[in-house]
């Protein structure tokens, strides 16, 4: 057989197989698809996509991903949304296309420590995140209740509604000493007193008075006795002419 005349075998062989494809696909399959049952598309949402085949193999339906969105709070593989809709009716044989979620979106979680336990807390919602637990330290130096703490660390990437729990640091409790008993006592002295045991003296007030010498302490408040935080402000009432 002459080379012209064999090439010409196989290209016209070629030609009827390219043909037969075609007329498979698109004439053969229509028909055999065109004779199953039509049926209810079944809800699969919900459901992974290895689950959702599992459903849908009975009705002979095969299910393609057709794209990935992110969803803040449904785990990642899990199908979003289904065309056809639940409760259509789609002919056996047929692709259901499915839209997956790929998880919550990742995000840098913010440095919430040195503020307040509201403007954390307003932080994380603008952030989508999520406050857990909540632990209160007393720390000596700290003057107001501030995050000292948090967990998962600053800057980490974590996935959005994700939750952070926080320490707060909050001032130690003011020691309480008891009030001393300053009537009658010279008013130097008594400024002594108050300025040892830390306490703040407001500006004293005069009484006349010609039951007793002048610069005595005649009256207090705080009255004695009573215990009180260091640094609290007391009143002296002291005697004059």
């Amino acid at each position: 057989m002459k080379l012209w005349k064999f090439i010409l075998l196989v290209i016209g062989l070629a030609g009827l197989g390219v043909a037969a494809v075609l007329g498979i696909n698109f004439l053969v399959l229509p028909q055999l698809i065109h004779q199953n049952k039509v049926v209810t598309m079944p809800d699969i949402r919900g459901m992974t996509v290895t689950g959702a085949q599992s459903k849908l193999k009975v009705h002979h339906l095969q299910v393609v991903v057709g794209r990935q969105v992110s969803h803040p709070s449904i785990p990642e593989g899990m199908i979003l949304d289904q065309i056809p809709a639940p409760e259509k009716g789609i002919r056996g044989g047929r692709k259901v296309m499915v839209i997956t979620s790929s998880g919550p979106p990742a995000g840098s979680l913010p440095d919430l420590t040195g503020l307040s336990l509201r403007q954390a807390e307003i932080t994380l919602q603008r952030e989508n995140y999520r406050l857990g637990r909540v632990l209160h330290l007393r720390r000596p130096g700290v003057t107001e209740p501030v995050v000292d703490f948090q967990s998962p660390d600053p800057g980490l990437e974590l996935f959005k509604g994700a939750v952070v729990d926080l320490v707060v640091a909050e001032p130690t409790a003011a020691e309480l000493m008891r009030m001393p008993d300053l009537r009658g006592s010279p008013l130097y002295r008594a400024r002594q007193i108050i300025t040892a045991a830390g306490f703040v003296l407001a500006p004293v007030a005069y009484e006349r008075t010609d039951k007793m010498p002048p610069n005595l302490v005649m009256e207090q408040e705080p009255p004695a006795g009573k215990r009180i935080p260091k640094g609290e402000r007391l009143e002296l009432v002291a005697s004059s002419r």
